[in-house]
């Protein structure tokens, strides 16, 4: 019995092994921009995740290398879905706030005044000029309340701001909905004051209305 366990076991990994390797030559490779070979990869990272932070704080000393190949992947697998959608809003993070900001927190999110302290008043400006529409959420609770708002109704498509991690986790989790996300990640991480590439936010918007 115990030999037959430990077979399994040494099988299980033996075949662990080659399903990662498989989906890091397609990351690595051109074979990443097929949307199916991509989506492969995005859920064999998802399923290997803890193990493969391990790896990467064990040999970076820091995850941002691991979330920013499976944001990259999963905007790979997503890309072409995201591109067929008709309903599109955008979702940002709180952290992109002016440490002063004023504006008042409702079930979707934070309302911006525009007062122009931090990248939102911006971010909103062109939003709109795309036909999205803006919120602001401080927590992923908030997603929920605003997919089931009215100015909502019928989202089939999310692109969503954040750093490469809070991109990864809301991506896999909005995956669940048959909703179809792309990620724009920040120039950096933080609680206040974070930064995004605002020519790289309106160049993404205008790529998915061709």
């Amino acid at each position: 019995m115990y030999d037959e366990v430990g077979r399994i076991m040494v099988f299980g990994a033996i075949l662990s092994v080659i399903l990662l390797i498989i989906a890091f030559y397609i990351v690595h490779t051109r074979l990443q921009n097929n949307a199916f070979f991509a989506s492969y990869a995005s859920k064999v990272m998802d399923f290997f995740y803890k193990p493969l932070l391990a790896v990467y704080m064990l040999a970076y000393k820091s995850p941002d290398k691991l979330h920013k190949t499976m944001a990259e992947t999963k905007n790979n697998a997503q890309g072409k879905k995201f591109s067929k959608t008709k309903n599109r809003i955008v979702l940002a993070p709180h952290c992109m706030r002016h440490i002063e900001c004023k504006a008042r927190t409702t079930r979707t999110g934070i309302q911006c005044t525009g007062c122009g302290k931090c990248d939102f008043a911006a971010v909103k400006k062109i939003s709109e000029e795309h036909g999205y529409k803006l919120y602001i959420i401080t927590g992923s609770s908030f997603v929920k309340h605003i997919l089931k708002h009215p100015d909502a109704k019928g989202t089939d498509g999310v692109l969503a701001i954040g750093c490469n991690y809070e991109i990864n986790k809301g991506m896999r989790e909005l995956k669940k909905t048959k909703i179809a996300t792309y990620g724009v990640p920040l120039l950096s991480n933080g609680c206040y004051n974070t930064n995004i590439d605002l020519e790289e936010f309106e160049k993404q918007l205008i790529h998915f209305e061709t």
